[in-house]
């Protein structure tokens, strides 16, 4: 009895071992099966196949959240105007001053008037020497008439293209894996307008980053330096000679014709003084009259 038992239990055992068995072999065909059809896809039609998987593969683009600025994306300009004792001597000093600090002179516009002598220079020098060359160009000054700072915070727009340049030139790369693997001269062509339409929006992108860099690790300072020449000089009041004799003509010829106007209204006198003037001389009461001889 106890051996028909353990050989129940042994075929038990066995039954049950060979329906897993065939279970686990069920479960990975059906797994493996739209691998199967997928390959079989793939092999109809190549450049469908290469993209599909393509696109599963694509990486999530960075966005601005994701990037880490090391330091803060900063445009400083800046606007001096500052009065100088000696114009010759300090023109010297601020052009020895920018170029130790590694900067240069940019646009220059000299005036010299009769009482004052001014200029409008454009100053380029790295973003570290702002706040020094500030000071060093007041300290210069007798005088400072007006003092500005503008500053940009261009970090978002930064992060915001640097990740836009990596996701263009993972996609770039993509398109040309897919020109690799094209056969058809419409797929070609297609895949080739793509990476040009791509490859144009990447380098405006990056044109814009190298002009923030730029912008960013150089900063703008806007100064008007002056001296007064004469500080008891007033310019003339009154028109010059010239002018004067002029407008004394013009009102001269403007006085007659008024005159001459002004007559003119008084035609009625003028009308009865020639009427008595005739009838005077035909009356013997005119003293001028001439006798006749009998």
């Amino acid at each position: 009895m106890k051996n028909v038992l353990l050989v129940l239990v042994i075929s038990l055992l066995f039954a049950c071992g060979k329906r897993s068995a065939e279970t686990e072999s069920t479960a990975y065909d059906m797994a493996s099966a739209p691998e199967v059809a997928a390959e079989s896809a793939g092999s109809s039609d190549g450049l469908t196949a290469t993209a599909v998987s393509s696109e599963k593969a694509e990486p999530k683009d960075q966005t601005k959240s994701d990037l880490t600025v090391s330091a803060p994306k900063l445009i400083k300009n800046g606007y001096l105007t500052i009065e100088v004792e000696n114009y010759n001597e300090s023109r010297k000093k601020i052009k020895n001053l920018v170029l130790k600090s590694g900067g240069y002179l940019g646009n220059e516009t000299e005036t010299n008037e009769t009482y004052r002598i001014s200029n409008e220079l454009t100053i380029r020098i790295p973003a570290s020497t702002f706040d020094q060359m500030m000071e060093g160009l007041m300290a210069e000054g007798i005088k400072t008439d007006s003092k500005r700072i503008e500053v940009q915070d261009v970090g978002e727009e930064y992060a915001d293209l640097t990740a836009r340049i990596e996701a263009k030139k993972a996609v770039e790369k993509r398109y040309l894996e897919i020109l690799n693997k094209a056969n058809k001269i419409s797929d070609i062509l297609e895949v080739e307008e793509k990476l040009r339409v791509i490859r144009e929006e990447t380098e405006a992108a990056q044109g814009r980053v190298k002009y923030l860099e730029s912008q960013v690790s150089m900063s703008t300072i806007n100064l008007s330096l002056y001296k007064t020449l004469d500080t008891h000089y007033t310019p003339p009041s009154g028109p010059g000679f010239f002018t004067r004799i002029w407008k004394g003509l013009v009102e001269g010829w403007e006085s007659v014709l008024s005159f001459i106007v002004g007559v003119s209204y008084l035609w009625p006198l003028w009308l009865v003084i020639i009427i008595f003037w005739f009838w005077f001389r035909k009356s013997h009461i005119w003293p001028f009259r001439k006798k006749t001889t009998l």
